[in-house]
C-alpha cells in the first residue's frame, strides 16, 4: 500500500481471506470474502490475543494539559 492510513487488523484478516479463497477459486468475490471472515472472526481475535498480531496502543492523556485560552470577542483581544 503507498501512502494513505494503515489498515486495521480486520482489513487485513478480509484481504487474507480474500487472497486464499482467490488461490483456490478464480471466481471467488470480496464480498464473499467478506462473509467469510464475519464467520471467522473469532480465529482473528484469538490471532491477536495471542499476540501474534499486537493491536496499537494508544498513549495515554493522563498529564497533558490544554490551553485553556478562551476566545475572545475582537475587542477583547489584546494586540
Amino acid at each position: 500500500m503507498k501512502g494513505g492510513r494503515k489498515l486495521s487488523e480486520w482489513n487485513l484478516f478480509v484481504k487474507k481471506i480474500y487472497h486464499e479463497g482467490k488461490s483456490k477459486d478464480e471466481n471467488y468475490e470480496f464480498g464473499q470474502a467478506l462473509a467469510d471472515a464475519s464467520e471467522q472472526k473469532k480465529e482473528m481475535k484469538m490471532v491477536i490475543a495471542s499476540g501474534i498480531k499486537s493491536k496499537k496502543s494508544r498513549k495515554s492523556r493522563k498529564g497533558t494539559k490544554k490551553n485553556n485560552k478562551t476566545k475572545g470577542t475582537r475587542r477583547n483581544r489584546k494586540h
